[in-house]
């Protein structure tokens, strides 16, 4: 795919050529617009170009500059993003069974972040989230509040084993057979393994008690607070 990038700032240049690092792209600095429409195959630019047949995109989050292109090549929007639920979660955005975008998080703040750039920037029809790994999923539930009215839920649980992305591509792919899941209640099991992260994160120092543990599983409070609170009292206490 040959992308014309079209520019005046260097820095803005080099920031967009080292996110394009991808055999799919061919790059090419244009410095005007290309008088045949068939030389380049998609413009990134940094405004908008009237009158011209090229497809085109403006960059916004670079993180989703190749999947904007690729929207732009295909025609697509309205994407279906696919989300299997875990330790690593994996994502996918496809349309029409066109996978388009995957990614893998271990971070659920900047999956989301993703996410509202890919709804900002092209559009989200649906987002289908997979049933396994209840404590996380939940957590991305919360996370996306503002997409209720989008959440799918696929139960892909004996679908077979693969990789985070490709449980996120049968998740995308699926019908869901649910709008919402049971309400989510953490487990004993689970919870103690939220105070075993905190003995982690605070360097033994203390273990959160198990209210907090179940408010950091429902998605309540964050496990970076609740350390950040505990450590503060017992700053206090000592002195």
């Amino acid at each position: 795919m040959r992308i014309g990038i079209l520019t005046k700032n260097f820095s803005k240049l080099n920031h967009i050529t080292r996110k394009l690092k991808n055999a799919e792209f061919n790059l090419v600095h244009l410095k005007k617009i290309p008088e045949l429409d068939h030389e380049i195959d998609v413009i990134v630019s940094d405004e908008a170009i009237e009158k011209c047949l090229t497809p085109h995109v403006i960059p916004g989050n670079l993180e989703i500059l190749e999947l904007k292109i690729r929207c732009a090549y295909y025609q697509k929007n309205q994407l279906i993003v696919g989300i299997d639920p875990g330790g690593i979660c994996g994502l996918v955005a496809a349309a029409n069974n066109h996978l388009l975008f995957q990614r893998e998080f271990d971070n659920i703040n900047s999956m989301t972040n993703l996410i509202v750039s890919i709804n900002d920037e092209i559009g989200i029809k649906h987002i289908k989230i997979g049933l396994g790994s209840p404590p996380v999923r939940n957590l991305i539930v919360n996370s996306l509040e503002n997409y209720r009215d989008k959440l799918q839920f696929i139960d892909e649980r004996r679908s077979g084993s693969g990789s985070h992305i490709e449980a996120a591509i049968r998740i995308a792919s699926r019908t869901p057979q649910l709008n919402e899941p049971k309400r989510y209640r953490p487990k004993s099991g689970e919870i103690a393994w939220i105070q075993k992260e905190s003995r982690r994160l605070s360097k033994g120092l203390f273990t959160i008690d198990k209210e907090t543990a179940s408010r950091i599983l429902l998605g309540q409070v964050t496990m970076e607070s609740a350390v950040k609170e505990y450590t503060e009292k017992l700053i206090k206490n000592s002195q």
